[in-house]
């Protein structure tokens, strides 16, 4: 089934209301409410005493008009007795400043007391709630790392970051090696020496700061599935998710990783956010909602969806007539099953008093009320089919934290660039998967590789059978740079053992920053390079673009090399929109 609904906040307003609410959430045509989101206290108003009767009366009122419940575990914010009893859960930044109570997940995702309050509140819920049948979904916390939430730097993250590394090798000689901690006299007699990344004088050990970021996310990971395992030993059945959010893909965690621990993947998709003067453009929005798609390469939910201007302090931009529903109904030809909008009415106090929903605080039915019950209508009558694809952009987690701890052009952004490169398929209506670089791509006509500074020798061979076979692959710059300690190679040509399918190697090499630009030739017509400039060697190749008045010499700036039955493309830039399109032109036929 379907699911089309709004998130609700009976909480915050009481019972007196719950009636007419549930009365104009049924006129809307919605047949779900999202309950429980930020809702601890009512669950749980002291410790370890839990209280579900507020709750109960609200889906027994919601269960007389059929509408449906997706329940959520309320632990992205805790409640103030465990402040004011356990101050020591609180995150702490690189610079030592220790989150106050008052905001949204100050808490560390490694405190031992949190994780424990929060698997026996799951717990408790789902065995209250287990054989409640208007409950079709569960959800577990909210929007993981949002606002840099899923980094710390307490004392309880410095052991186990300590317990993360002894697990991971042999002995602390094995680091040291693997390390080059010969550099700087930076050797180390033991675990328990190896400091967290913190700011410094000049840059730490790249590699620490990649186990680092393998921490970060190994955290996360286990955060969620030790809530989602407390849902299921309480005796829950029906499917459990994690709402991620739009910043997803620059969070410090893989995301592939975390949708691993859940049933399904939800996704909040927010086009415009407060101080933004402009959305964001169509082909971004769609990525963002493919990239969710491709965590479990299933169909997905939207829990949120945006529907009225949104801002805690700043606000900008608001969707005008028609454009948020143009938004949600686009998100369905996406692989989105079902779609729930935020909020139904914004709340009068509190922190997002300037989040607006279907109705403002006024309560008057207007324009988005009824922009909403539009999409209801049509939503239910458009067929649901997932999305087909012949083309696909791999996700590295290494490789995107590498390069955004060196990213050696400040005008580099991993997600812009993946972004860039997936317009290209967005503006000929092709659809683009986003998939993990462990998953399996041979299925795919042609796999995009947007700068995957990391490759080991499994994903390699995996490679060159894919286009030996037929396949086609497009490379950018900065391809197999490092090994999987971060490091560059020794006495390897770049890119790493890729001359074969690359028909090229890199000569030259140069950063290209902010405001800078390089000029190149694809048949005749001017173009300009971006970020970096690879000078490329053909080694068997064929020259596509050719760098132009460059100081280093007469080198491609584009190669195309035929291998076995496939053919591969080197990109040894970011280039301009009008090249990369002719470029691609030729690549997708």
């Amino acid at each position: 089934m379907r699911y089309f609904g709004v998130d609700w906040y009976p909480e915050q307003w009481g019972m007196d209301h719950v009636d007419e609410d549930l009365d104009m959430i049924k006129e809307l045509g919605a047949n779900l409410i999202r309950i429980g989101d930020f809702a601890w206290d009512r669950f749980e108003p002291e410790e370890g005493r839990y209280d579900f009767t507020f709750f109960d009366e609200v889906i027994e009122r919601a269960k007389k008009r059929g509408l449906n419940i997706m329940m959520c575990v309320p632990t992205a914010t805790m409640t103030s007795w465990m402040y004011r009893d356990h101050p020591e859960i609180m995150n702490v930044s690189e610079t030592g400043y220790v989150q106050p109570f008052g905001a949204r997940r100050g808490y560390c995702l490694n405190s031992d007391f949190y994780r424990k309050k929060a698997t026996e509140l799951a717990y408790c819920m789902g065995r209250h709630y287990k054989d409640e049948k208007a409950i079709v979904a569960w959800q577990v916390d909210n929007e993981i790392g949002h606002e840099g939430s899923d980094v710390c730097f307490c004392d309880t993250c410095r052991k186990k970051f300590d317990d993360f590394l002894r697990n991971r090798y042999p002995d602390i000689e094995d680091l040291n090696e693997r390390w080059g901690t010969s550099f700087w006299t930076h050797t180390y007699s033991d675990f328990d020496e190896i400091p967290m990344p913190k700011p410094s004088f000049t840059a730490q050990n790249p590699s620490l700061r990649l186990e680092w970021a393998r921490f970060r996310s190994e955290s996360t990971v286990s955060y969620i599935d030790i809530m989602v395992k407390a849902l299921k030993g309480a005796g829950v059945t029906v499917p459990v998710c994690h709402d991620f959010e739009g910043g997803t893909i620059n969070k410090a965690f893989n995301p592939f990783d975390v949708a691993e621990t859940v049933d399904f993947v939800a996704y909040n998709n927010y086009p415009v956010w407060g101080g933004q003067r402009a959305p964001m453009s169509d082909s971004d929005i769609c990525f963002t909602v493919d990239f969710a798609r491709g965590f479990k390469r299933d169909a997905i939910w939207i829990t949120e969806s945006i529907m009225g201007a949104q801002g805690h302090n700043d606000i900008g931009y608001a969707p005008k007539p028609g454009e948020a529903k143009k938004w949600a109904l686009e998100s369905l030809d996406h692989g989105v099953k079902s779609l729930i909008f935020f909020r139904f009415r914004g709340f009068t106090k509190g922190a997002e008093q300037f989040c607006f929903g279907i109705l403002d605080p006024d309560n008057v039915k207007r324009r988005r009320f009824y922009e909403t019950q539009e999409f209801f209508s049509e939503a239910k009558q458009r067929p649901f089919e997932y999305p087909k694809s012949r083309v696909c952009i791999v996700y590295d987690y290494d490789s995107k934290s590498s390069m955004q701890i060196q990213r050696q052009s400040d005008a580099f952004s991993y997600e812009q660039e993946c972004m860039k490169l997936y317009n290209q398929m967005y503006r000929r209506g092709m659809n683009c998967d986003v998939i993990d670089s462990k998953a399996d791509f041979s299925m795919y006509e042609t796999v995009i590789l947007p700068y995957m500074i990391i490759m080991d020798d499994g994903f390699r061979e995996r490679l060159e059978r894919f286009v030996s076979e037929g396949g086609k692959v497009v490379m950018t710059p900065r391809t197999a740079w490092k090994d999987r300690d971060n490091n560059l190679v020794f006495g390897k040509r770049l890119p790493v053992d890729l001359t074969d399918i690359t028909g090229c190697m890199i000569e030259e090499h140069e950063a290209l920053l902010s405001g800078v630009t390089s000029p190149c030739d694809f048949d005749g017509k001017e173009g300009k390079g971006y970020i970096f400039e690879e000078l490329l060697t053909l080694k068997g190749g064929k020259k596509l673009i050719a760098w132009k008045d460059n100081q280093f010499g007469d080198f491609a700036a584009a190669v195309e090399n035929v291998y076995g039955k496939g053919r591969c493309y080197y990109l040894g830039s970011s280039f301009d929109e009008d090249t990369l399109t002719r470029l691609f032109d030729l690549i997708l036929n």
